[in-house]
């Protein structure tokens, strides 16, 4: 008897089948825009990560994350030649897209200063209002990105679109914007554990689907004064009975006229045992030199209650202006960039081990940190470090073995 061998489809298969899918998918969103058929959209961005760190194994994880949705009604997965992943359901699916985008973002998220950000791995869309949009998708980078050239000028923030858009928010869901970014401690072996995770809403995706036409961040005080009133949406979401029944170690950004208000004593009354004296708050360098008496009457105000301080988000540039020490504050968080090799960071009067390194994309910048004594991190390289040891092995290894 002569066996049959079984070969797996090549490159060319491949690229014909995934052509074949983009003509299918682009078909479905004609007919659901003439039709006016309404279809709920996911798109998973993995053509936004750099071709480097993709590799084949990475798709078929992605499609094996999407899972749960692909059980929704009437669901169909795409995979199209940009490597971007597609799926389309009909009806309320809200506990399979919750499921799904936490294992998207768990397999290829990380902070913001990631290839392609967390909170851009994943985009919601609705047929038929965003079909011109997901057209532009279908047709791949190029083709998207013309489309988005073509939309008209973001316009300035003005007092009454924040009015319009703060009483949106009140009726919004803005618990499926808030992003969790890993800081990691490096161990005596030199491997990495988890020390804590920052918890933060992010303003851009907010933004983009409460208020698409609006540039927020064009007029700073109308934006600073929208930042305050996320700030009490999210820790309203935070003291909420059970959110942080089984949370570990985080951190959240505030506005420091935030940390003196009712929200904040809300959720301090509902932060649970275990988590006490294990918050921290991120505060950013503008918000500590615009106004130094309220920085230093809430400083004051919060670790009374047991909460430490991270300057978050420093410059190398910025090095000089702010030391930690005299500051009191806890911990710094620097961006990594090449400055930082030239960078005097005695200039901080912080320890190293004060000091959490983020954005570490690369060999070089972890290398440097550890030179430098440097033990918390967070970044790219960081989250492989992480994520063996957080993944289900048993399911990564069968689909590596596909």
């Amino acid at each position: 008897m002569i066996g049959v061998v079984r070969r797996k489809p090549g490159p060319s298969a491949e690229i014909s089948a995934q052509r074949q899918e983009q003509q299918q998918f682009a078909g479905l969103v004609r007919d659901c825009r003439l039709a006016d058929i309404a279809r709920n959209v996911a798109v998973v961005r993995l053509s936004r990560i750099h071709p480097d760190r993709l590799r084949p194994h990475h798709l078929r994880l992605a499609r094996a994350a999407l899972e749960p949705l692909a059980h929704a009604d009437r669901a169909r997965l795409f995979l199209l030649p940009s490597r971007d992943i597609v799926a389309v359901w009909r009806g309320n699916a809200e506990v399979a897209r919750t499921t799904s985008r936490a294992a998207i973002l768990h397999l290829f998220g990380g902070d913001d200063s990631f290839p392609v950000a967390s909170d851009l791995l994943w985009e919601d869309y609705a047929l038929p209002i965003d079909a011109d949009a997901l057209l532009g998708i279908s047709r791949g980078p190029r083709q998207e990105r013309r489309s988005v050239a073509m939309e008209t000028t973001l316009i300035p923030l003005d007092p009454s679109s924040l009015a319009a858009f703060e009483t949106q928010l009140v009726h919004a869901d803005v618990a499926r914007f808030v992003r969790r970014l890993k800081v990691a401690a490096l161990e005596p072996g030199g491997g990495f554990e988890l020390a804590w995770e920052k918890r933060r809403l992010n303003i851009t995706e907010l933004a983009a689907c409460l208020s698409p036409r609006h540039d927020l961040r064009a007029e700073p005080w109308l934006y600073r004064r929208l930042t305050r009133t996320l700030d009490r949406r999210m820790l309203a979401l935070l003291a909420f009975p059970g959110e942080l029944a089984e949370a570990g170690p985080f951190s959240v950004p505030l506005n420091i006229a935030s940390l003196i208000g009712p929200e904040f004593l809300r959720f301090d009354t509902a932060l649970p045992v275990h988590l006490r004296g294990k918050v921290s708050i991120d505060l950013a360098p503008e918000d500590i030199v615009s106004d130094p008496a309220a920085f230093l009457f809430a400083r004051d105000f919060v670790r009374a209650r047991g909460y430490r301080l991270i300057l978050s988000g420093l410059a190398a540039t910025l090095l000089p202006m702010l030391p930690v020490r005299r500051l009191g504050l806890d911990l710094v968080h620097l961006r990594w960039s090449d400055d930082l090799h030239a960078a005097d960071l005695q200039a901080l009067q912080a320890e190293p081990q004060r000091i959490v390194l983020g954005g570490v994309d690369c060999d070089t910048a972890l290398a440097w940190g550890r030179t430098q004594g440097i033990t918390l991190f967070a970044g790219p390289v960081i989250n492989d470090a992480l994520r063996p040891g957080r993944l289900n092995q048993r399911e990564v290894d069968s689909v590596l073995m596909e």
